[in-house]
C-alpha cells in the first residue's frame, strides 16, 4: 500500500490559464525540491490543473499539504487547492521520474474521491488504512478550511505575513501598520485557532 497525494485548483475554467499555470507548475516545482527525499514518486502535473504524486508516509503527506496551502496564500493572485490523501495499491513499478505511467486502484480510487469533491465544497480527503485517524484528519481539515476560506485576499495578505514572520510587531512592522490593529487582526483572523488545528492535524496523523 503506498500513500498517494493528489489536487487540483478549485474552479480552474474561471482563472487565467497561462498566469495560473505559472503559479502551479512552480508551486509543483518547489515542493518536490523541498521534500526531495520524501517522495517516492515527485508531485506530476497531469491534467493542467491537477497533479498527482507518492510519498513516503502519511506524515509526509500532510506537511506537503500544510506547506501548499501557505505557498498558495503567498502569490499575488491566490487560488485555492483542493486535495486527496489516499492510502492505496499501485500494481505497476513506482515511476521515480514522474508519477506518470503507473496503474493501481490506489490511483483510480483517490482520482474519482478528487472528482467527487468537485461537487462539494470540502477542500480536504484523507483516506487511510487507519480509519479512526483519517476520521479524525477529515474533521480537523474541516476546521481548518471553515478558518481559512473566509479570508479575503487582502486578509490573506495578513495571515501570510504572520506565518512568515510570527510576532504581531514583526508583521505590522513589515505591512507598515499599527501593532494594535494588526494584534486586533490576528484575533479576528483566528491565526492562533489555525495553528492550533494544524498542530492537532500533526499530532493525530498516525505513525508508519
Amino acid at each position: 500500500m503506498k500513500i498517494i497525494l493528489m489536487a487540483d485548483v478549485v474552479d480552474s475554467s474561471k482563472r487565467k490559464g497561462k498566469a495560473l499555470m505559472g503559479d502551479f507548475s512552480k508551486l509543483v516545482a518547489e515542493i518536490n525540491d523541498e521534500r526531495a527525499h520524501h517522495v517516492l514518486s515527485p508531485l506530476t502535473i497531469t491534467l493542467g490543473d491537477e497533479f498527482q504524486g507518492v510519498v513516503k508516509n502519511p506524515q509526509v503527506a500532510v506537511e506537503m499539504v500544510l506547506d501548499l496551502e501557505k505557498k498558495v496564500m503567498s502569490l499575488k493572485t491566490p487560488f485555492m487547492l483542493r486535495y486527496v490523501i489516499h492510502e492505496g495499491e499501485i500494481q505497476t513499478r513506482l515511476n521515480r521520474v514522474r508519477a506518470h505511467e503507473m496503474l493501481g486502484p490506489g490511483l483510480t480510487e483517490a482520482r474519482s474521491k478528487l472528482l467527487e469533491m468537485k461537487t462539494s465544497k470540502a477542500r480536504f480527503f484523507v483516506s487511510l488504512e487507519n480509519k479512526g485517524a483519517s476520521e479524525k484528519l477529515n474533521i480537523l481539515f474541516s476546521v481548518l478550511q471553515g478558518i481559512s476560506d473566509q479570508w479575503t485576499s487582502a486578509q490573506r495578505k495578513v495571515a501570510t505575513a504572520f506565518f512568515e514572520r510570527g510576532d504581531y510587531r514583526a508583521v505590522a512592522e513589515y505591512l507598515k501598520k499599527d501593532p494594535t490593529t494588526i494584534w486586533r487582526r490576528k484575533k479576528s483572523l483566528m491565526i492562533e485557532e489555525y495553528y492550533n488545528v494544524q498542530k492537532l492535524i500533526r499530532l493525530t496523523v498516525p505513525a508508519k
